[in-house]
C-alpha cells in the first residue's frame, strides 16, 4: 500500500466523469489498497478515486467513522434515496473548508467488489452523507456544488479556543480562488 497524494480544488481531475472499471486486475486492488491507506493517514471518512486524480469509478467509505474498516466500492450508483438530512461536510479535497449541506436521510448502492461480486450496501444519517458525497466525486461534482453558499467557512486553528479551532465566514468564490492558489504552489514544489 501507499499514500497518495490527494488533489485539490482546481484540479481538472475532479471534475471528470470517472470511467466505469471494466477490468478487475491488480491495478485496480492497489489502487483500491491505497485509497484507503491514504484515507486513513489524512483521517477522512471516504475518499474517490478521482481525488488521486485517477478516472475510475471506484470509492472507499469507512463502515464506522471511528474504525479502519473499509468498504470498497467499484461502479457504484445510487439505486435508492430517501429523506433528507442537512448537516456539515467537509473533503478532503478541500481542506480546512467546511459548509452545510442537504443529502438523503438513507440511500442504496449498487456496486461491485473487488472480487467482482455484485454487492448493496445501504447507507443512513452519516454513512448515506458519505456515500452520497463520495459518488458525486464519481460524477465530477464537489460538496461547494452543493453547499448552502451562507454556511461556507474556514476552519483556523486557533488555540484559544476550546475546540482549538475558530469558523471564518467565505464565498464560493473565494474558497476557489483559494485553493487555486494552493494546487498551483503545490505543483510548482512537486
Amino acid at each position: 500500500m501507499a499514500v497518495r497524494r490527494i488533489v485539490y480544488c482546481g484540479h481538472p481531475a475532479l471534475r471528470k466523469k470517472a470511467r466505469r472499471v471494466r477490468e478487475i486486475d491488480e491495478g485496480l486492488a492497489q489502487l483500491l489498497d491505497d485509497l484507503a491507506e491514504t484515507m486513513l493517514v489524512e483521517s477522512g471518512l471516504g475518499l474517490a478515486a478521482a481525488q488521486v486524480a485517477d478516472p475510475l469509478a471506484a470509492v472507499v467509505v469507512r463502515r464506522d467513522p471511528d474504525g479502519e474498516e473499509m468498504i470498497e466500492l467499484i461502479n457504484p450508483r445510487i439505486v435508492e434515496r430517501e429523506g433528507e438530512q442537512e448537516g456539515h461536510e467537509g473533503c478532503l479535497s478541500l481542506p480546512t473548508l467546511r459548509g452545510t449541506v442537504l443529502r438523503p436521510e438513507r440511500v442504496v448502492v449498487e456496486a461491485v467488489d473487488r472480487e467482482g461480486d455484485e454487492i448493496i450496501i445501504e447507507g443512513e444519517g452519516l454513512m448515506a452523507r458519505c456515500l452520497a458525497h463520495e459518488l458525486d466525486h464519481l460524477a465530477g461534482r464537489l460538496f461547494i456544488d452543493v453547499v448552502e453558499p451562507e454556511s461556507l467557512c474556514w476552519m483556523r486553528p486557533d488555540s484559544d479556543k476550546e475546540c482549538g479551532y475558530r469558523l471564518e465566514d467565505t464565498t464560493i468564490e473565494d474558497a476557489i480562488e483559494a485553493f487555486e492558489r494552493l494546487r498551483k504552489q503545490r505543483e510548482s514544489e512537486a
